[in-house]
């Protein structure tokens, strides 16, 4: 049934545009496709993010505190205060 409604909606919407010039079909076709990839990438985006929380979150072992881990984290830190040399 949805097969033969998307084939409808599609026939419907190119009796509309097939008599533009081909720039702009050309133009309405990039402009659909990068939508389409668009999409496919928010979702493969949102799909990689929650497969690393599900796979990561609740996995540190670690006896401090949240409080500890944080005040070793910022002693320990280094920065260098003057500028790297490559001679």
């Amino acid at each position: 049934m949805e097969t033969s409604v998307n084939v409808h909606v599609t026939n419907y919407y190119w009796d509309l545009l097939k008599s533009l010039s081909d720039d702009i079909k050309l133009r309405l076709a990039a402009r659909l496709t990068t939508s389409v990839l668009e999409h496919r990438e928010e979702s493969v985006a949102a799909d990689y993010t929650e497969a690393m929380l599900s796979k990561h979150l609740g996995k540190w072992i670690d006896e401090r505190s949240t409080e500890e881990i944080i005040a070793d984290m910022r002693k320990d830190r280094s920065a260098v205060r003057e500028p790297l040399r490559f001679d």
